[in-house]
Parts: structure tokens; sequence; C-alpha cells
């Protein structure tokens, strides 16, 4: 046969499975030893301070102290008449021994929660849902500032979802309210914060209208804010196996475009997809967060999103053209337009999660406190295409095991029926590459369910930002080791493509891929003048 996979002999091809094995076991191993989590969370009670100039534009801080604290809010009276003399701070990183922390570019991106506790009293009555706007001023501070620069002055408004069961209906007791998303910074450039934030209400628009900001809110006990980063060490533990890798990867994709175009045949439509997914695995792997370490570079939330589905597009699609290509779909040829059915609907999916993804990261580029999630039919409409999408996932794989059983059995059908009225040297010989081409399908298998598993606890994890308890969502407790394992699967699946799967260099006057109906080698010199046996075990299974 043509291709590397089957040309190469046993003895090499079990050493580069052995070492490509050994990159794996380091991937997970990397990731379970040597780094922490995906991410972490910082929780701040909000001091409530008395601004006795509301009117005029200052920061109120607590390091140094200017703040005049309010040690009891709901005895607290307000000199204003939109109570915008109390202001709500908090100022980030934490103290912690007497140091003050410093937040990194190391990590990444910074996430900020609102979680606002509301007293039971009997005498006010609280909807479920109620409408809130926030005065927001955010500020940040490099090393060697004394003073605060302002950051964003901008009003946000949210809904509050709170529920409090008839047996907890106990003045003091607290309602059970949702967190409320905040911001979301794409960059982490600065190591100090600082947020002022303030709730105007006035009685006067309360009597007109009950229903307007701020004025079903019931009795604050307290505000916590709640921060989420990705952590430096898994950061530099991630730049650093992307930048060894890229190189490889590179010279790979290099290597099997030269095997191709040598070629004086036309490309096959699987030489074709393996190196196109080659390529989208290359620009995933160039570790383009080494310039958020030097600049303020907002767009990499976006821009890693958008590879990284480019990516999931193609190596889906890959997944369905190898399997009616190589997995014997009856009907299914050498062109892409066979294929339209099929990869129209992963191409709507990834449109759909490109328009989010445009929508969320691109407009928070340049406002980091826009969030689909703020108004109920964002939340409808970001909800059903997170959810959409994995249960789409599911059945993909489950439809890519069903092909692959379909194969098995058409292969077993045919090498019992046709093989083993060969002679024993083509028998042998068939029997080994069948046997390779198992294993390969084993390995895309498994590729595939753990692909989809990241996937799903991304976008599980991406809907548990925004659920009741945000601090134990998944995004910040899987393991890293299963994040950077998959990452070096990809890697190690995608070589082992572009290794096996390139014409060999023997034949570049009549390579085929696995599965063409050429001469075989073995025949040759065993005088049999047919067909290549492969070529008839998977040519279409239609008896």
């Amino acid at each position: 046969m043509g291709a590397v996979i089957e040309e190469l002999s046993n003895r090499k091809l079990f050493t580069i499975l052995s070492i490509l094995g050994v990159v794996q076991i380091i991937f997970f191993f990397v990731g379970a030893i040597y780094s922490p989590e995906p991410s972490t969370s910082m929780d701040f009670l909000m001091t409530p301070c008395e601004d006795s100039t509301p009117d005029e534009l200052k920061w109120i801080q607590i390091r140094p102290s200017n703040c005049k604290v309010i040690h009891e809010l709901h005895n607290y009276i307000s000199k204003s008449p939109s109570r915008r003399d109390i202001v709500f701070q908090a100022q980030m990183p934490h103290v912690r021994n007497g140091v003050q922390l410093e937040y990194s570019k190391w990590f990444q991106f910074l996430i900020g929660i609102l979680d606002i506790n509301i007293e039971y009293d009997p005498n006010i009555s609280m909807d479920e849902e109620v409408l809130m706007e926030f005065e927001v001023r955010m500020g940040y501070k490099n090393k060697n500032d004394k003073e605060w620069k302002e950051y964003y002055n901008i009003n946000v408004t949210r809904k509050l979802h709170c529920t409090i069961s008839e047996e907890r209906k106990i003045k003091g007791n607290l309602y059970d309210c949702q967190p409320i998303d905040l911001f979301e910074l794409s960059s982490n450039p600065y190591p100090y914060y600082l947020l002022n934030i303030k709730l105007p209400v006035t009685d006067e628009v309360c009597k007109k209208n009950p229903k307007a900001p701020n004025c079903g809110l019931g009795m604050i006990n307290e505000i916590r804010f709640i921060s989420i980063h990705q952590n430096g060490g898994f950061t530099y533990i991630w730049l650093l196996m992307k930048t060894l890798i890229t190189p490889f990867i590179g010279y790979g994709n290099y290597w099997y475009w030269r095997r191709i175009r040598d070629l004086n045949r036309p490309k096959y439509l699987v030489e074709k997809s393996i190196l196109a997914l080659g390529i989208t695995t290359l620009i995933l792997d160039i570790p383009f967060e080494w310039i958020t370490l030097l600049i303020r570079w907002p767009v990499i939330l976006l821009f890693n999103d958008i590879r990284q589905g480019i990516f999931y597009t193609i190596l889906f699609s890959f997944w369905l053209i190898f399997a009616g290509e190589h997995l014997v779909e009856t009907g299914y040829g050498n062109t892409l337009e066979n294929y339209w059915k099929n990869l129209t609907l992963i191409f709507l999916a990834s449109i759909g999660f490109l328009f989010y993804d445009i929508t969320e990261r691109g407009i928070q580029m340049i406002n980091p406190f826009f969030t689909l999630w703020s108004s109920d039919f964002g939340t409808s409409v970001a909800t059903t295409i997170l959810k959409i999408s994995c249960f789409s996932l599911v059945l993909y794989i489950i439809f890519l095991i069903y092909k692959v059983i379909l194969v098995w059995n058409c292969i077993r059908r045919k090498r019992e029926a046709q093989l083993y009225q060969s002679n024993p040297l083509r028998r042998i010989k068939v029997e080994n590459i069948i046997f390779r081409f198992k294993f390969l399908m084993i390995f895309t298998v498994i590729c595939a369910i753990l692909t989809v598993l990241t996937y799903a606890f991304k976008q599980i994890g991406e809907m548990q930002y925004h659920d009741s308890d945000p601090t134990s969502g998944l995004l910040t407790s899987w393991t890293s080791a299963f994040f950077i394992g998959t990452f070096g699967m990809w890697n190690i699946y995608v070589m082992l493509l572009l290794a096996m799967y390139a014409p060999s260099h023997k034949y570049f006057k009549e390579a085929t891929i696995l599965m063409s109906d050429i001469k075989d080698t073995v025949d040759f010199l065993s005088g049999n003048s047919e067909n290549a046996a492969m070529s008839t075990l998977l040519k279409p299974c239609i008896d």
C-alpha cells in the first residue's frame, strides 16, 4: 500500500507509538503534579462607607483609609435624597499576613460577581425579581502609583432574583439570592483594583413607580464581591506546553504538505482534511498569550474562543469525513459535497457559538460590564445555545461510535468470507493493516469522547459562572491534568495522522491512502494480481 501506516515496520511503528504514549503520560502528569487548578476565586466583603459629599468625584478606600464605615446599614439614616452617600467599596486583592497581594498579568482574565444578602422583614414586601441599578466606578493602580486612576465609570442595570421558603420567613433570616454578573476583564494588566458602588434610589420615584430600579429591594445585610481569575501557575504551565509543542506541529504540517505536494495525482479528500486539521491545530497551539504579558490586549479571550471554535469545527468535520471515506458509508465519495448534510449541522452550530462569542466577548472588549446574562431574554438565549450544544455533542459521539461499530462488523464479515481464501503471505499482510486501522479508530473514539467532555465542561462551566454558587463552577474545580492531558492528546492524535497517513516516500509515483484500489506489493511477490485485500474488505458494505 502507499501510506506510511501500511509500509512502516512493526518495530518502527511500536517505537513511534511508545514515544507518543510517553509524551501523553507526561502531559497528564505535568497537569496533575506541577499545575494548579485552572482558575481560582477571591471573596471580598464590601465595606459600606459614608460619603459626606456624594456629588463630588472621589475615591473611597480602606488602604489607606478615608472610609467612614457604616457598621449597621439598617440603622443608618441617609443624608442624601437619592441615598448616594452610601458607597460600597472593595479593594483588590487582599492583604495577607500584612503583605499586600498583587494581581498578575499571568492571571489572563478577571471576572467580577456580586452576591447580595437581603434580610427578611415582614414589614417590607420584596418581589422574587427586583430591578437593580448600580453606579460603578472602577479604578486601577500600578506599583509606583500613589493615586487611583479611573478605569471605568458606568451605570449598570441588573435583575436580582431572590426566594425564601415559608418556614424561613422569620425576621433576620436571609433570602436565597442569585449572584449578579458585574464585569469580565479579558486581560489583567494591573496589580491593584478599586471598586466604588452606589445604589441610587429616591422615595419620590418609588412612589410613582414601585418597579423602578432599586425600589423593590429589601433590607440589605451585606454585599460580597467575588473575583475569579486564571491561576498564574496554570498559565505558565499552559504556555510552556504550547511553546514546546508548536515547533513539532509546525514541522509535521510542513513535512506532510511536502509529501502530498509531490504526488502526481489529485489529492484525496482525507489528505486535504488531515492537512486542514494540522493547520488549525498549529493555529490553536501558537502561544499568542505571551503577548498579554507585554501589553494590554483585551481581544485575547475572543481570539482564543474563535481559534478554538475553528479547531473544534475542523476536528468534528474531519471525523465525519474520515468515517465517510474510511468507515465505508454507501454513497459517499472523494468529494466534500457528499458530506453537506452532516457538515451543515456542524457549521450551523459553530455559527451559533460564534454569534454568542462575538456578542458576549466582543462587546466586553469595549464595555466589560456588558453581559447577555443581565436580561431574561439574553439569559434564555445563552442558556439555550449552550444546552443545545452539549446535547448535540452527545448525539454526535453516539453517531460516531455507531459508525465505527458498523465498519468493524463489515470488516469482520468480509474477512471471514474472503480473506482466509487468500494465500498466507497476503493474509498476514492484510491482518496487520487491519489491526493498525482498528487501533487508529480506537484512538479516534477515545479522542472524540475526551474532546466532547472537554467542550461540554467548558460550556457547563460557562453556565455555572452565572449560577447560584459561581465559586463551585467546573472551570474552577476540574483538574488541570484533564485539561492539559486532553490538549496533549489532540496534538498527539494530529501528529499521528500527519505521520501515518502521509504517502510513503517509496511510492510517490502512485502513492495512495489506506483503502485505495491499488495493487498490493505482497500480491506481486506472491504472483497474485488481485486488487489489494484492504480495498475489497473496505468497499461499501451493501451486501
